[in-house]
């Protein structure tokens, strides 16, 4: 009998810091609840955010580019209709 896990809040932190991210690529950005979200965090918020980053960087979603900044990696733009970014700069190298 599996336990049902609640994507809700992991969705909202996920979404917002993949949004940001590809907005701004390539640059790296801060992706610390603050740097996304007008509110102040509860704990629970807080804590959440922080694994959500977790959860993005073990799949390899996120690279960190300096310390605290954060772009997309290869994997995290296919998820915006870029399957392949070496394969994009092949096509733009060739180009006369």
């Amino acid at each position: 009998n599996n336990m049902d896990i609640n994507l809700e809040k992991f969705d909202k932190s996920a979404v917002a810091i993949l949004r940001h991210l590809a907005a701004e690529f390539p640059t790296g950005k801060r992706i610390d609840f603050k740097s996304l979200f007008t509110t102040d965090p509860s704990d629970e918020e807080f804590d959440t955010h922080r694994g959500a980053i977790t959860v993005l960087r073990d799949k390899k979603l996120i690279v960190e580019t300096k310390s605290a900044k954060f772009t997309l990696s290869n994997e995290g733009l296919s998820m915006f209709g870029i399957p392949d970014i070496k394969s994009h700069l092949q096509t733009k190298v060739a180009d006369e």
